[in-house]
C-alpha cells in the first residue's frame, strides 16, 4: 500500500509539473496552432509580435497579435519626473530615453526570471554594458532597464552607475508598455513628447538607429 501511495504521489507531481508548463499558441485571430506553426507567422504578419499571458492552469497562452510598433505623444515632464523617482537621479530637459521593459512572467530565456538575482542581472549586464556606453558617449540618450513591479530586483538601486529599476506603481506598464511579449518592450521618448515603442525581441543599440533623422521622420510625419 505503501508503494502504490508513493507512486500515486510521484505521479501527481508529474502531472502538476506538466501542467505548468502547458502551452498555447494562437494565430492573431485567436486560432489555435502549434509552436511550429508560429514560425510561419513572423512572415504573414510583419507588424506584429509575439504576446504572452499566464492562464489559469499555471500555463502559458502565446499569441501573435502585438503591435510591433506603436507611437504615442506624452507629456515629457511627467514622464521625466517618474524616471526621476525611479532612479533618484536628476535629467536634463533635453534628455532622450531609451528604455527597455521587461515583463512579469516572461519566459523568454534563463535570463528573464521574476526573481531577478545578481547572477541574472550580471549576466544581461555583460551583454547590455558595452551597447549602453556607445548609445551614450557624447550624446543626450540615456538608456534605462525597468523592470515591472513585482519582479524582484537584487541589485544596488543607489549605485551611481545602476540602470536596471523597478517600475514600482507600474506607471510606464500602464501608460506605455502596454502588451506584453515574449523578450520585453524598448521605448524612446523625446523631449518633443514624441515616443515610439517596439514589442519583442531587439537590442538597444538597434532601438537607438530609430532616433536618426531619416528614420524618426518617416515615422512620425503623419
Amino acid at each position: 500500500m505503501k508503494k502504490i501511495t508513493l507512486l500515486f504521489f510521484l505521479f501527481t507531481i508529474g502531472i502538476s509539473a506538466q501542467t505548468g508548463k502547458i502551452k498555447y499558441y494562437l494565430d492573431p485571430e485567436g486560432r489555435e496552432i502549434s509552436k511550429e506553426e508560429k514560425i510561419f507567422l513572423i512572415d504573414k504578419y510583419p507588424d506584429n509580435s509575439l504576446s504572452f499571458r499566464k492562464t489559469k492552469d499555471s500555463g502559458y497562452v502565446y499569441q501573435f497579435n502585438a503591435p510591433k510598433y506603436s507611437t504615442y505623444k506624452v507629456d515629457y515632464k511627467i514622464i521625466k519626473t517618474e524616471i526621476e523617482k525611479i532612479t533618484n537621479k536628476t535629467y536634463s530637459d533635453s534628455t532622450i530615453f531609451l528604455i527597455r521593459f521587461n515583463y512579469l512572467d516572461d519566459t523568454c530565456s534563463d535570463w528573464h526570471s521574476n526573481e531577478m538575482n545578481i547572477e541574472k542581472i550580471n549576466s544581461i549586464k555583460n551583454f547590455d554594458d558595452s551597447l549602453k556606453r556607445k548609445i551614450e558617449r557624447k550624446s543626450n540618450v540615456i538608456y534605462l532597464c525597468l523592470f515591472e513591479n513585482r519582479i524582484i530586483l537584487k541589485n544596488r538601486p543607489k549605485s551611481k552607475n545602476e540602470y536596471f529599476f523597478s517600475d514600482k506603481n507600474n506607471f510606464f506598464r500602464n501608460n506605455l508598455f502596454l502588451h506584453p511579449t515574449v523578450c520585453g518592450s524598448f521605448g524612446l521618448i523625446k523631449p518633443n513628447g514624441q515616443t515610439l515603442i517596439r514589442n519583442g525581441e531587439y537590442r538597444p543599440d538597434s532601438m537607438h538607429e530609430h532616433l536618426k533623422p531619416e528614420i524618426w521622420n518617416l515615422i512620425f510625419q503623419q
